[in-house]
Protein backbone atom coordinates (compact mmCIF):
# COMPACT_ATOMS: atom_id res chain seq x y z
CA UNK A 1 0.00 0.00 0.00
CA UNK A 2 1.10 3.45 -0.96
CA UNK A 3 1.93 5.86 1.51
CA UNK A 4 -0.16 8.69 2.06
CA UNK A 5 1.27 12.57 1.83
CA UNK A 6 2.53 14.29 4.64
CA UNK A 7 -0.06 16.48 4.75
CA UNK A 8 -2.93 14.04 4.90
CA UNK A 9 -1.60 11.74 7.61
CA UNK A 10 -1.26 14.86 9.78
CA UNK A 11 -4.96 15.82 8.85
CA UNK A 12 -6.20 11.71 9.37
CA UNK A 13 -3.96 11.84 12.70
CA UNK A 14 -4.14 15.20 13.67
CA UNK A 15 -2.07 15.74 16.00
CA UNK A 16 -1.85 18.98 16.69
CA UNK A 17 -1.78 22.00 19.41
CA UNK A 18 -4.41 21.21 22.64
CA UNK A 19 -8.08 22.16 20.99
CA UNK A 20 -9.11 25.74 20.17
CA UNK A 21 -11.34 27.93 18.07
CA UNK A 22 -9.94 30.05 15.03
CA UNK A 23 -11.78 31.58 11.77
CA UNK A 24 -9.28 31.54 9.06
CA UNK A 25 -5.49 31.96 10.23
CA UNK A 26 -4.66 33.49 13.44
CA UNK A 27 -8.36 34.92 13.70
CA UNK A 28 -10.27 34.12 17.17
CA UNK A 29 -13.70 32.84 16.93
CA UNK A 30 -16.82 34.29 17.91
CA UNK A 31 -17.40 34.08 21.68
CA UNK A 32 -19.10 30.95 23.10
CA UNK A 33 -21.79 29.92 25.85
CA UNK A 34 -20.57 29.65 29.00
CA UNK A 35 -21.39 25.48 28.54
CA UNK A 36 -19.70 25.09 25.13
CA UNK A 37 -16.47 26.47 26.72
CA UNK A 38 -16.68 23.98 29.39
CA UNK A 39 -17.09 21.24 26.66
CA UNK A 40 -14.23 22.55 24.81
CA UNK A 41 -12.00 23.11 27.38
CA UNK A 42 -12.55 19.28 28.69
CA UNK A 43 -12.22 18.48 25.27
CA UNK A 44 -8.55 20.20 25.41
CA UNK A 45 -7.59 18.43 28.78
CA UNK A 46 -8.30 14.95 27.86
CA UNK A 47 -7.64 15.15 24.15
CA UNK A 48 -4.71 15.79 22.24
CA UNK A 49 -5.77 17.14 18.89
CA UNK A 50 -8.59 19.10 18.15
CA UNK A 51 -12.14 19.20 17.83
CA UNK A 52 -13.18 17.95 14.56
CA UNK A 53 -15.83 20.48 12.98
CA UNK A 54 -18.96 18.39 13.22
CA UNK A 55 -18.62 17.99 17.14
CA UNK A 56 -17.69 21.42 16.84
CA UNK A 57 -21.49 22.27 15.79
CA UNK A 58 -22.66 20.20 18.67
CA UNK A 59 -21.44 21.93 21.78
CA UNK A 60 -24.18 23.07 23.63
CA UNK A 61 -25.43 26.75 23.21
CA UNK A 62 -26.84 27.35 27.20
CA UNK A 63 -25.41 29.80 29.06
CA UNK A 64 -24.42 29.40 32.88
CA UNK A 65 -27.52 30.43 34.44
CA UNK A 66 -29.96 28.39 31.73
CA UNK A 67 -27.91 25.77 32.46
CA UNK A 68 -28.16 25.53 36.31
CA UNK A 69 -31.96 26.58 35.83
CA UNK A 70 -32.61 23.54 33.58
CA UNK A 71 -30.45 21.23 35.72
CA UNK A 72 -32.51 21.79 38.71
CA UNK A 73 -35.76 21.33 36.85
CA UNK A 74 -34.65 17.78 35.80
CA UNK A 75 -33.29 16.55 38.88
CA UNK A 76 -36.21 16.70 40.57
CA UNK A 77 -37.80 14.24 38.26
CA UNK A 78 -40.85 16.01 37.02
CA UNK A 79 -39.51 18.10 34.21
CA UNK A 80 -41.00 18.00 30.83
CA UNK A 81 -39.06 19.59 27.75
CA UNK A 82 -40.75 22.62 26.41
CA UNK A 83 -40.51 25.15 23.94
CA UNK A 84 -38.14 27.25 25.56
CA UNK A 85 -36.07 24.35 26.45
CA UNK A 86 -35.09 22.97 23.30
CA UNK A 87 -34.85 26.31 21.14
CA UNK A 88 -32.48 27.82 24.05
CA UNK A 89 -30.21 23.72 24.18
CA UNK A 90 -30.33 23.07 20.41
CA UNK A 91 -32.42 19.80 20.68
CA UNK A 92 -34.25 18.30 18.27
CA UNK A 93 -37.84 17.70 20.49
CA UNK A 94 -40.81 18.13 18.42
CA UNK A 95 -43.00 15.89 15.86
CA UNK A 96 -42.58 18.31 12.60
CA UNK A 97 -39.31 16.44 11.85
CA UNK A 98 -40.75 14.31 8.77
CA UNK A 99 -38.21 14.37 7.07
CA UNK A 100 -35.90 12.43 9.73
CA UNK A 101 -34.56 9.49 8.20
CA UNK A 102 -34.34 5.82 9.79
CA UNK A 103 -31.93 5.01 12.45
CA UNK A 104 -29.57 2.21 10.07
CA UNK A 105 -29.02 -1.14 11.96
CA UNK A 106 -25.90 -1.22 10.87
CA UNK A 107 -24.54 -2.19 14.37
CA UNK A 108 -26.58 -5.37 14.52
CA UNK A 109 -28.70 -6.41 17.91
CA UNK A 110 -31.65 -6.29 16.32
CA UNK A 111 -33.59 -9.61 16.17
CA UNK A 112 -37.27 -8.61 16.12
CA UNK A 113 -38.12 -8.38 11.91
CA UNK A 114 -40.76 -5.88 12.93
CA UNK A 115 -38.73 -3.49 14.47
CA UNK A 116 -38.23 0.17 13.23
CA UNK A 117 -35.36 -0.40 10.30
CA UNK A 118 -34.49 1.06 7.44
CA UNK A 119 -33.13 -0.89 4.17
CA UNK A 120 -29.45 -1.21 4.29
CA UNK A 121 -27.21 0.69 2.23
CA UNK A 122 -25.86 -1.63 0.11
CA UNK A 123 -22.44 -0.01 0.40
CA UNK A 124 -22.52 0.40 4.02
CA UNK A 125 -19.92 -2.54 3.94
CA UNK A 126 -17.31 -4.15 2.19
CA UNK A 127 -14.29 -6.65 1.88
CA UNK A 128 -10.90 -5.31 3.07
CA UNK A 129 -10.17 -6.28 -0.51
CA UNK A 130 -11.73 -3.23 -1.66
CA UNK A 131 -8.99 -1.07 -0.26
CA UNK A 132 -6.37 -1.85 -3.40
CA UNK A 133 -5.13 1.42 -5.18
CA UNK A 134 -6.79 1.94 -8.33
CA UNK A 135 -9.91 0.00 -7.70
CA UNK A 136 -13.71 1.86 -8.10
CA UNK A 137 -15.41 1.90 -4.80
CA UNK A 138 -18.96 3.83 -4.21
CA UNK A 139 -18.66 5.55 -0.90
CA UNK A 140 -21.80 5.53 1.16
CA UNK A 141 -22.91 8.58 2.45
CA UNK A 142 -20.80 10.67 5.26
CA UNK A 143 -23.02 13.08 5.85
CA UNK A 144 -25.01 14.05 8.98
CA UNK A 145 -28.02 11.67 9.15
CA UNK A 146 -30.54 13.46 11.74
CA UNK A 147 -31.16 17.02 12.32
CA UNK A 148 -28.79 18.89 13.97
CA UNK A 149 -28.60 18.62 17.80
CA UNK A 150 -26.69 19.86 20.41
CA UNK A 151 -24.68 17.96 23.42
CA UNK A 152 -26.39 18.23 26.72
CA UNK A 153 -24.67 19.59 29.33
CA UNK A 154 -23.44 16.57 31.44
CA UNK A 155 -25.11 17.38 34.67
CA UNK A 156 -28.42 17.54 32.71
CA UNK A 157 -27.54 14.03 30.73
CA UNK A 158 -26.80 12.24 33.98
CA UNK A 159 -29.79 12.78 35.21
CA UNK A 160 -31.41 11.04 32.29
CA UNK A 161 -32.06 7.34 32.02
CA UNK A 162 -31.87 5.54 28.44
CA UNK A 163 -35.22 4.51 29.27
CA UNK A 164 -38.31 5.13 27.17
CA UNK A 165 -40.98 6.03 30.29
CA UNK A 166 -38.07 8.43 31.42
CA UNK A 167 -37.54 9.41 28.08
CA UNK A 168 -41.21 10.04 27.20
CA UNK A 169 -41.90 11.64 29.90
CA UNK A 170 -39.00 14.13 29.43
CA UNK A 171 -39.52 14.74 25.88
CA UNK A 172 -43.54 13.67 24.92
CA UNK A 173 -42.93 15.26 21.41
CA UNK A 174 -40.55 13.05 19.92
CA UNK A 175 -42.59 10.45 20.59
CA UNK A 176 -46.08 11.53 18.78
CA UNK A 177 -44.30 11.29 15.31
CA UNK A 178 -43.43 7.57 14.12
CA UNK A 179 -39.88 8.34 12.69
CA UNK A 180 -38.90 10.32 15.82
CA UNK A 181 -40.42 7.44 17.93
CA UNK A 182 -38.95 4.32 16.08
CA UNK A 183 -35.38 6.06 16.23
CA UNK A 184 -35.02 6.32 19.69
CA UNK A 185 -36.52 2.78 20.03
CA UNK A 186 -33.90 1.71 17.75
CA UNK A 187 -31.47 3.86 20.12
CA UNK A 188 -32.42 2.42 22.80
CA UNK A 189 -31.85 -1.20 21.64
CA UNK A 190 -28.45 -0.41 20.89
CA UNK A 191 -27.88 1.10 24.01
CA UNK A 192 -30.15 -1.75 26.22
CA UNK A 193 -28.85 -5.06 24.05
CA UNK A 194 -26.61 -7.26 25.78
CA UNK A 195 -22.74 -6.57 24.56
CA UNK A 196 -21.68 -8.76 21.90
CA UNK A 197 -18.70 -11.46 22.73
CA UNK A 198 -15.74 -9.46 23.49
CA UNK A 199 -17.22 -6.22 22.95
CA UNK A 200 -17.30 -3.80 25.40
CA UNK A 201 -20.14 -0.57 24.52
CA UNK A 202 -21.91 2.14 26.00
CA UNK A 203 -24.12 4.79 25.01
CA UNK A 204 -22.71 8.16 26.33
CA UNK A 205 -25.24 11.18 26.99
CA UNK A 206 -23.00 14.06 26.92
CA UNK A 207 -19.55 14.58 25.26
CA UNK A 208 -17.84 14.13 28.66
CA UNK A 209 -18.96 10.89 28.78
CA UNK A 210 -18.16 10.16 25.31
CA UNK A 211 -14.08 11.29 26.89
CA UNK A 212 -14.36 9.26 29.86
CA UNK A 213 -15.79 6.00 28.13
CA UNK A 214 -12.95 6.07 25.59
CA UNK A 215 -10.30 6.62 27.97
CA UNK A 216 -11.32 4.35 30.61
CA UNK A 217 -12.29 1.59 27.74
CA UNK A 218 -8.57 2.31 26.23
CA UNK A 219 -6.69 2.53 29.71
CA UNK A 220 -5.52 5.41 28.87
CA UNK A 221 -4.87 9.09 30.61
CA UNK A 222 -5.09 11.05 26.80
CA UNK A 223 -6.52 10.16 23.63
CA UNK A 224 -6.72 11.28 19.85
CA UNK A 225 -10.19 11.69 18.07
CA UNK A 226 -9.75 10.46 14.33
CA UNK A 227 -12.51 11.19 11.47
CA UNK A 228 -12.85 11.38 7.81
CA UNK A 229 -11.80 14.29 6.04
CA UNK A 230 -15.02 15.59 4.71
CA UNK A 231 -17.94 14.19 3.20
CA UNK A 232 -17.24 15.18 -0.17
CA UNK A 233 -17.78 12.28 -2.49
CA UNK A 234 -20.88 10.83 -0.70
CA UNK A 235 -22.77 8.58 -2.97
CA UNK A 236 -20.24 9.11 -5.76
CA UNK A 237 -18.68 6.13 -7.84
CA UNK A 238 -14.97 6.65 -6.86
CA UNK A 239 -11.19 5.74 -7.55
CA UNK A 240 -9.11 4.83 -4.25
CA UNK A 241 -5.55 6.38 -4.69
CA UNK A 242 -3.29 5.84 -1.85
CA UNK A 243 -3.71 4.10 1.18
CA UNK A 244 -1.82 4.12 5.29
CA UNK A 245 -2.77 1.64 7.67
CA UNK A 246 -2.99 3.49 11.06
CA UNK A 247 -1.79 0.74 13.62
CA UNK A 248 -3.67 1.30 16.47
CA UNK A 249 -4.05 -2.03 18.45
CA UNK A 250 -6.99 -0.72 20.59
CA UNK A 251 -9.98 1.30 18.76
CA UNK A 252 -12.58 3.10 20.22
CA UNK A 253 -15.86 3.71 17.52
CA UNK A 254 -18.39 5.62 18.35
CA UNK A 255 -21.28 6.18 16.18
CA UNK A 256 -24.30 8.89 16.60
CA UNK A 257 -27.93 7.65 16.87
CA UNK A 258 -30.90 9.03 17.44
CA UNK A 259 -32.13 11.06 20.69
CA UNK A 260 -33.23 14.65 20.84
CA UNK A 261 -29.90 15.45 21.85
CA UNK A 262 -26.60 14.53 20.58
CA UNK A 263 -25.91 11.14 22.04
CA UNK A 264 -23.37 8.24 20.30
CA UNK A 265 -23.03 4.57 20.03
CA UNK A 266 -19.71 3.81 21.24
CA UNK A 267 -17.72 -0.01 21.66
CA UNK A 268 -14.45 -1.49 21.82
CA UNK A 269 -13.79 -4.58 19.95
CA UNK A 270 -11.42 -7.33 18.99
CA UNK A 271 -9.15 -7.71 16.01
CA UNK A 272 -9.65 -4.18 13.86
CA UNK A 273 -7.75 -2.37 11.33
CA UNK A 274 -7.71 1.24 10.52
CA UNK A 275 -7.25 2.41 7.18
CA UNK A 276 -7.39 6.50 5.66
CA UNK A 277 -7.79 6.40 2.20
CA UNK A 278 -7.39 9.27 -0.64
CA UNK A 279 -10.45 8.73 -2.83
CA UNK A 280 -10.26 10.26 -6.67
CA UNK A 281 -12.17 11.44 -9.51
CA UNK A 282 -12.17 8.16 -11.79
CA UNK A 283 -10.93 9.77 -14.91
CA UNK A 284 -9.03 13.45 -13.86
CA UNK A 285 -7.44 11.61 -10.56
CA UNK A 286 -8.17 14.96 -8.83
CA UNK A 287 -8.19 13.72 -5.06
CA UNK A 288 -11.48 14.13 -3.64
CA UNK A 289 -11.52 13.52 0.37
CA UNK A 290 -9.71 11.22 2.66
CA UNK A 291 -11.78 8.84 4.62
CA UNK A 292 -11.12 6.37 7.44
CA UNK A 293 -12.17 2.79 7.50
CA UNK A 294 -12.29 0.62 9.65
CA UNK A 295 -12.42 -3.51 9.30
CA UNK A 296 -13.71 -5.75 11.59
CA UNK A 297 -11.39 -8.94 11.12
CA UNK A 298 -13.29 -11.11 13.54
CA UNK A 299 -17.35 -11.22 13.10
CA UNK A 300 -17.70 -14.57 14.68
CA UNK A 301 -19.56 -13.65 17.49
CA UNK A 302 -21.99 -11.11 15.45
CA UNK A 303 -25.67 -11.79 15.42
CA UNK A 304 -26.67 -13.99 12.47
CA UNK A 305 -29.00 -10.77 11.35
CA UNK A 306 -26.33 -8.37 10.91
CA UNK A 307 -26.72 -6.25 7.94
CA UNK A 308 -23.28 -7.02 7.12
CA UNK A 309 -23.84 -10.39 6.18
CA UNK A 310 -26.82 -9.78 3.87
CA UNK A 311 -24.27 -7.15 1.79
CA UNK A 312 -21.18 -9.11 1.68
CA UNK A 313 -23.14 -12.67 1.33
CA UNK A 314 -21.55 -14.19 4.50
CA UNK A 315 -21.96 -15.79 7.49
CA UNK A 316 -20.81 -14.64 10.80
CA UNK A 317 -16.82 -15.64 11.44
CA UNK A 318 -16.57 -15.85 7.31
CA UNK A 319 -14.19 -13.39 6.79
CA UNK A 320 -13.80 -9.54 7.62
CA UNK A 321 -16.51 -6.55 7.63
CA UNK A 322 -15.05 -2.80 6.83
CA UNK A 323 -17.29 0.47 6.53
CA UNK A 324 -16.80 4.03 5.97
CA UNK A 325 -16.35 6.44 8.98
CA UNK A 326 -19.37 9.50 8.41
CA UNK A 327 -18.70 13.07 9.09
CA UNK A 328 -20.30 12.49 12.83
CA UNK A 329 -18.56 9.32 13.82
CA UNK A 330 -15.05 9.23 15.50
CA UNK A 331 -12.24 6.75 16.19
CA UNK A 332 -10.77 7.22 19.69
CA UNK A 333 -7.23 6.11 20.35
CA UNK A 334 -4.66 6.57 22.89
CA UNK A 335 -1.72 8.41 22.51
CA UNK A 336 0.77 5.83 23.26
CA UNK A 337 0.11 4.42 19.75
CA UNK A 338 2.79 4.70 17.07
CA UNK A 339 -0.18 5.27 14.09
CA UNK A 340 2.18 5.65 11.57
Amino acid sequence: MSKLSFATVLFVIAFMLPAFITIGKGTPAPSVSFTASNQLKYWSLNVKNNMPPAILSKLSPLNEDDSEFFTSLVSKQSFQSNSKFCSLANLACYSELDSIKPLSRAYGYINDPSFFVQKVDPFSFFRMSVLRQGNRVHLSNLGDQFPQRAFLPSQIASKISLVENNLQKIFPQSFINPNTKGNIETTLLYCNAVALKGEIKSCPKSLEDMIEFSKTTLGTKKLVALTSKSTKGSGEMLTIGNIKQLNAKRVVSCHEVYLPFATYFCHMVSSTQLYAVDVVKPETKVPVNTVLAICHMDTSSWPTNHPAFEILKATPGKGEACHWITKTGLLWVGTGERLV
